[in-house]
């Protein structure tokens, strides 16, 4: 979701039990482009299972696969205080164990962006109110994690990584709706901006960042939030034509939303996140949806 102290609207909404809220889900089709048709009809897991530890939504799903576990890293919006992130496990991807909160800051956590690089695990979740994109190491898997490195600082927000031939690229919203390329020849830098002032200018439908980017036959796809009927109402992909220290380009991947609310069930209303893993026969695909 981003920070959400700006969106002060959709707290509100949260803070009803009886209002909107934002849930998990899980998707699973043979091609990524069908993975609409691949939603579950009843969310990852109940909500109730958050208020052992004060939250009552989930949204921001990021899974990572472990030992033959399955992890999903989510933010977790709590009455409270702050956002946290939360982290929830599963062997058959049906029955899962809330494992509780796994980081927490003095300011709001958003979008856990993990992943894995020269044997280590890390996450990268968004801190836009503490004015900076931080990288966090696995300590003890999944549970510890331990600040290793400020990347960049700014109110950026939704930050993610691409590795493409040996070189690291962040793609990182800027005022919501404007977006910024950064590089560097590790995730932990050091980190320079695009000569761009920014890839991509002012654009409520197709800016903005909503999952990992993933590949698909060769090609890099973006997925972006589009908020042009509303915040978070749905996700559109992109193709990446031209990623290099001169130029970036993109242009639609789909002709069509690849993400869209059903009008019923626990994402009635809007989906704005997804997490793509391709396992070769099937792809699995970790999304949120608001009622």
């Amino acid at each position: 979701m981003g920070s959400l102290s700006q969106r002060s609207s959709i707290v509100d909404l949260n803070m009803h039990a009886k209002e909107s809220v934002w849930s998990l889900g899980l998707a699973r089709a043979t091609h990524l482009d069908r993975i609409q048709d691949g939603i579950s009809i009843d969310p990852l897991f109940p909500l109730q299972k958050l208020h052992a530890f004060d939250g009552f939504a989930a949204a921001d799903p990021f899974a990572m696969q472990v030992d033959g576990t399955w992890y999903v890293f989510f933010e977790m919006l709590r009455r409270s205080a702050s956002a946290v992130i939360a982290v929830a496990s599963s062997r058959d991807l049906t029955h899962w164990e809330m494992l509780g909160v796994c980081l927490a800051a003095p300011h709001h956590l958003s979008f856990p962006f993990v992943f894995e690089h020269g044997g280590e695990r890390y996450m990268m979740p968004e801190s836009k109110s503490a004015r900076r994109v931080d990288l966090y190491r696995a300590i003890e898997f999944p549970m510890r994690w331990e600040r290793c490195a400020t990347l960049i600082r700014g109110r950026y927000m939704d930050a993610t990584l691409i590795e493409q031939s040996g070189r690291f690229w962040m793609h990182a919203g800027w005022h919501s709706y404007w977006l910024c390329l950064f590089s560097a020849p590790h995730p932990l830098g050091p980190w320079r901006r695009h000569w761009l002032p920014f890839a991509r200018l002012y654009n409520k439908s197709n800016v903005r960042p909503a999952g990992r980017p993933i590949q698909v036959d060769g090609k890099w796809i973006r997925f972006v939030q589009d908020n042009h009927q509303g915040y978070g109402k749905q996700v559109q992909a992109l193709e990446i034509t031209c990623m290099n220290s001169w130029w970036y380009s993109e242009r639609p991947w789909l002709d069509r939303p690849i993400l869209a609310p059903a009008g019923e069930g626990w994402r009635k209303e809007r989906m704005h996140h997804i997490d793509p893993h391709g396992l070769g026969h099937e792809w699995l695909a970790w999304v949120d949806g608001c009622n």
